[in-house]
């Protein structure tokens, strides 16, 4: 489907997947192949990509899981389960992670990119700027995001494999990684690049379009969510999910007798 949809905005026909590639060679080859022609898929890019889908499959519950385990919950059927966890992912504090961090990485090549980095931290560092460092520190994760390790390694291999060291944007991302890995500002804050940051470098370097990051996302997930919601129906004690609501308004109140008032 997401293959398909890429294919719908670029005015080209959709591509049926091969038996002999597998999940990941497939994708590549319904993206980016035409029927006037051969293709074959770049193992470096498979790679790539097979990783990203691995780490991006599930992470605890977070609030696209827990959205689908509650829809299921009520016993709703596992299509419209996924379309709940879609419905989550598609706001930008969840979903838009990726896409976050280049549309940030577009910002600063447009002020002056390498240059105007300096600038930019300057910026992020000033409590009184609305400026934000996207791709760096996790929520979850009160150190080094352990996903970014090998995210970090496979872009290396995929701007390598492609010669993009050079490419402006990349160079940028490069700097930037560098600049915070050495500032105090950010190590005493742990704030590391996340997977999200080396994720999407290598995406754009595959040549997925940023508006395309969260249909990853959501095709990665997917396979999370139907496990959650698989673990979840065939738990014996399982009832329909209520999340507990604590009432912290007014006080109890005495009704004045009408004749009082």
């Amino acid at each position: 489907i997401v293959a398909m949809a890429y294919k719908y905005t670029v005015g080209q026909p959709f591509m049926y997947p091969r038996n002999e590639l597998n999940y990941a060679e497939n994708f590549l080859h319904m993206m980016f192949a035409t029927p006037c022609g051969p293709y074959t898929p770049n193992p470096v890019l498979a790679r790539a990509l097979d990783r990203i889908l691995i780490l991006h499959a599930d992470h605890e519950q977070n609030a696209s899981t827990s959205t689908v385990r509650l829809s299921g919950s009520s016993g709703a059927n596992p299509y419209a389960c996924i379309a709940s966890g879609i419905a989550c992912l598609w706001g930008p504090a969840h979903g838009g992670a990726n896409e976050g961090c280049l549309n940030m990485l577009f910002d600063i090549q447009r002020q002056g990119g390498v240059e105007k980095i300096g600038e930019f931290i300057k910026q992020v560092k000033d409590k009184n700027s609305n400026t934000k460092l996207m791709g760096f520190g996790h929520r979850v994760y009160k150190n080094f995001d352990p996903r970014a390790t090998l995210m970090r390694e496979t872009c290396h291999e995929v701007l390598n494999e492609l010669g993009l060291q050079n490419d402006p944007l990349f160079k940028l991302a490069l700097e930037l990684e560098r600049i915070a890995l050495e500032d105090d500002y950010f190590v005493s804050r742990k704030l590391y690049p996340n997977v999200d940051f080396y994720s999407g470098i290598v995406q754009k370097a595959i040549g997925i379009p940023v508006q395309l990051f969260t249909g990853i996302f959501a095709m990665a997930r997917t396979i999370g969510w139907i496990a959650q919601w698989n673990e979840m129906i065939h738990d014996p004690e399982q009832k329909i999910g209520r999340p507990r609501q604590l009432y912290v308004g007014a006080q109890r109140r005495g009704v004045v007798d009408k004749s009082m008032r």
